[in-house]
C-alpha cells in the first residue's frame, strides 16, 4: 500500500477542510493516509518511511505559516528526493489576471527559496472567506480584497471557491506519480 504524508497550515481552517477532502480521495485510491497540522509538535515528524508528501499552506499576508516553512526547511534534502507536491491556498487565485498571477508566483518562490525544497508540483487552489467568523476589522479587509477579486461581498454569509473537482483530479494525479515512483524503485522506501 502506498502511503502518503500530508502536512498542512491553516488560519481560519479551510486548508484543514482541503487536506480531508484530499486524504479522503486519496484513501479512496487505496492509499493510507497521515495528516499533520504543522502547528503542534511535528518538528519531529519526518517524511522517511512515507512514499509522498503533500504539503498544503494557505497564505495571508503575503506569505504561508511559519510552522509549514520550518517544517519544509528542516526535511527540504530528503523532499527533494521523493514525490512531493505543494498545495497554496490563496484567495487571489480568482483573479484572473498576470499581475496576480506573476504576485502569486513570487510568494511561492520566496518560500521555496526560504526552505531550500523544490517540488515538482506546486498547485494554486481557490481557498475560501468565512465572513461570519471574522471580528468586523478582518470582515471590512476581507470583503475590500474579495470584492477586487470578483468573489462575493456578502459578509452575512460564507463562500468557498474551491474547485472540489479539481482537487480530486489532483489526488488521482498524485497517486498514480507516488506508485509509478514507488514501482520503479522496485518498493524501497
Amino acid at each position: 500500500m502506498t502511503h502518503i504524508l500530508i502536512v498542512y497550515g491553516t488560519t481560519d481552517g479551510h486548508t484543514a477542510k482541503v487536506t480531508q477532502v484530499l486524504a479522503e480521495d486519496l484513501r479512496a485510491l487505496r492509499c493510507s493516509v497521515d495528516i499533520v497540522d504543522s502547528a503542534g509538535m511535528i518538528h519531529r515528524l519526518s517524511p522517511e518511511g512515507y512514499d509522498g508528501v503533500i504539503v498544503a499552506a494557505s497564505v495571508h499576508i503575503g506569505d504561508y505559516q511559519r510552522s509549514v516553512a520550518r517544517w519544509a526547511r528542516t526535511h527540504a534534502a530528503m523532499l527533494n528526493h521523493m514525490p512531493t507536491a505543494f498545495l497554496s491556498v490563496c484567495l487571489a487565485v480568482l483573479e484572473q489576471n498576470a499581475k496576480t498571477r506573476r504576485e502569486v508566483a513570487n510568494i511561492l518562490e520566496r518560500f521555496f527559496a526560504r526552505t531550500g525544497w523544490r517540488p515538482p508540483i506546486a498547485k494554486p487552489i481557490a481557498g475560501a472567506v468565512r465572513y461570519t467568523r471574522y471580528g468586523w476589522l478582518k470582515r471590512l479587509m476581507m470583503k475590500r480584497i474579495v470584492g477586487k477579486a470578483g468573489g462575493g461581498t456578502d459578509t452575512t454569509r460564507d463562500y468557498e471557491y474551491t474547485d472540489w473537482n479539481d482537487l480530486r483530479a489532483f489526488a488521482g494525479e498524485f497517486a498514480r506519480q507516488v506508485t509509478t515512483t514507488e514501482a520503479i524503485a522496485g518498493g524501497v522506501r
